[in-house]
């Protein structure tokens, strides 16, 4: 019996001024298997789709190929539109007739015919021996935990509240704003930081929608997107939630320079921080003040750049200048980091200002000079080949933000990953706020150091996204894809011919597969998370007897495939 339909797109002419339909057309006539060919414009536009569709369900046909565009392009929409109109999606399969085909071959039309009867045969026989995996759905819980009360945190908070989505905000100290609350101006508008964060937590305060949980200290995360579990304590109290998705905004520490520049041995030798003190209690007023950059940053300890160095040293030193113009202000620094022409501007306006820039060597670095209180520094200039020794009355050293020590923890409980130096960088390029973790989210300093404003920008993206995902109301897993357009399939295994041996679990790049023991017995066999499984296919690679497959792309369709095209 006939049992497949294949639908030849000629794109407008894309495809078939490269691929004649008619000599494919005359090959799958004599197919058996084949019920119709049936050529059409455009497979993605939809009154193309409503004419073939009818002309399949009079055929009674199910099983429906598709020769158009890759997947990449508009063959995914081709698939959705047959889905819409309701195919199932295991009975539909696409063959990539113009990028892996037409396009590439317009010198050699013949061959292009060819291959793609070789592609089509291929897709016949795949069609044909796959399987279906059993989807499952999730209803989405409707709020959203948000981890961290600095300016991301706050930020992403109100955004959330603004669309009526509950947030639960968890800080680890008494009090929000983070490090927005230890300075009192931002750089490089240099507007004072008080009026913003007071607003911010007025609104906060004013929200029916956001619940503040001070000194919270979480203990467990488990479940998925739409469904985590999370334990966690405020103050003396056990909380327990369900959020739909998780937003982390944890932050970052800044580093203490103990033992460098003989921080903590000479009087008015300060971090980057105590100066920040200094300014909230009023002005600070020295003769000379040098500013020295990349203070446990960028060597073999910490080889990053904490990108917010150099642009907080130039907002105070301006500052100094400023509030006391006859006040000297050197910055030695090795480079100066002001990526893009507004921080770059910024960088000229502290020269405009009288503030002067002396670079140094790594490998010959300022010394501080002074027995009790630090009286002057002796620093090699690099551009003139000169030793310059200042005399000073206040040093302050530029340190970088690392990690918070909380990260560790998150990411133990998340199953996300670290990279050498603490931070969540597990990043996808074109998603720079997701983590592989669906529902998961990351923003501000806890993923790489950033400015207050950056920090509330990113916040504020990863509101919108975890509030794409709480607002979805029910989810299929098959849905839950890391490339565009649907996943092809869940990870299935046979409980009969599992051996126990974790392989797939130790493989599964996405937490997705656990070992579950058989009731009564001492074995265990694999399970699989559907909501957490992508189809990588990592598994099925080092299932040692085949139990662990791909349902879509099984050994047997597989083969068959192979054994067609060879």
């Amino acid at each position: 019996m006939s049992e497949i339909t294949v639908l030849l797109c000629r794109c407008f002419g894309e495809i078939d001024q490269t691929i004649s339909f008619a000599t494919v057309r005359e090959k799958l006539d004599k197919d058996s298997n084949i019920s119709s060919s049936i050529c059409v414009d455009s497979l993605c536009i939809g009154r193309d789709i409503d004419a073939v569709i009818s002309q399949i369900r009079e055929s009674g046909v199910k099983k429906v190929l598709i020769g158009a565009c890759s997947g990449l392009a508009r063959g995914d929409q081709a698939v959705q539109n047959l889905m819409d109109r309701g195919i199932a999606r295991a009975d539909i399969h696409l063959v990539d007739l113009r990028e892996g085909c037409a396009w590439i071959h317009r010198d050699n039309p013949d061959g292009a015919s060819q291959k793609a009867l070789n592609l089509i045969d291929m897709g016949l026989v795949f069609l044909k021996n796959k399987d279906e995996s059993d989807d499952v759905s999730v209803t989405m819980n409707p709020d959203v935990m948000v981890i961290g009360a600095g300016p991301a945190g706050l930020a992403a908070a109100l955004s959330l509240g603004r669309f009526g989505i509950t947030v639960h905000l968890l800080e680890r100290s008494s009090t929000p704003g983070g490090m927005l609350k230890l300075i009192t101006r931002s750089y490089p508008k240099d507007d004072a930081t008080t009026p913003r964060l007071e607003q911010y937590l007025d609104q906060i305060e004013k929200s029916s929608f956001v619940r503040f949980y001070p000194r919270s200290k979480i203990s467990s995360i488990k479940g998925y997107m739409g469904n985590f579990k999370v334990r966690f304590s405020s103050g003396e109290e056990e909380q327990s939630i369900t959020p739909g998705a998780i937003i982390i905004a944890s932050g970052a520490m800044v580093f203490l320079p103990n033992g460098l520049f003989r921080y903590g041995e000479l009087g008015n030798v300060i971090s980057q921080m105590e100066l920040e003190t200094r300014f909230k209690k009023g002005n600070v007023t020295v003769k000379n003040a040098v500013f020295i950059q990349c203070v446990g940053a960028r060597c073999k300890d910490r080889p990053y750049c904490s990108t917010i160095c150099c642009p907080s040293s130039i907002k105070n030193a301006i500052r100094i200048r400023e509030d006391n113009p006859d006040t000297n202000v050197f910055i030695l620094h090795r480079d100066v980091m002001t990526p893009g022409n507004v921080l770059e501007g910024y960088y000229i306006k502290a020269l405009s200002r009288g503030v002067q820039f002396i670079r140094f060597a790594e490998d010959n670095p300022p010394v501080i000079k002074g027995e009790k209180i630090i009286e002057a520094v002796e620093v090699y200039d690099a551009i003139t080949g000169h030793t310059r020794t200042i005399e000073s009355d206040l040093v302050v050293l530029s340190t970088p933000l690392i990690p918070n020590h909380d990260n560790q923890h998150l990411a133990e409980m998340l199953d996300l990953q670290l990279d050498r130096y603490g931070f969540f960088r597990e990043i996808y390029p074109m998603h720079p706020l997701e983590t592989r973790m669906d529902g998961v989210f990351i923003c501000g300093s806890a993923r790489w150091p950033v400015s207050s404003g950056q920090a509330i920008t990113q916040g504020e993206a990863a509101a919108m996204k975890a509030a794409s995902v709480v607002l979805k109301g029910e989810v299929r897993a098959f849905t839950f894809s890391r490339v565009p357009g649907l996943k092809f399939g869940h990870a299935r295994v046979t409980p009969d011919s599992c051996t126990g041996c974790g392989n797939c679990m130790a493989v599964c790049p996405f937490d997705a597969i656990r070992l579950q023991r058989i009731d009564g017995k001492y074995a265990y066999v694999s399970r699989v998370n559907k909501m957490r499984c992508k189809a990588c296919g990592n598994c099925v690679s080092v299932c040692p007897n085949g139990t662990m497959q791909m349902p879509e792309h099984n050994y047997l369709s597989v083969c068959k495939m192979i054994e067609k095209a060879f």
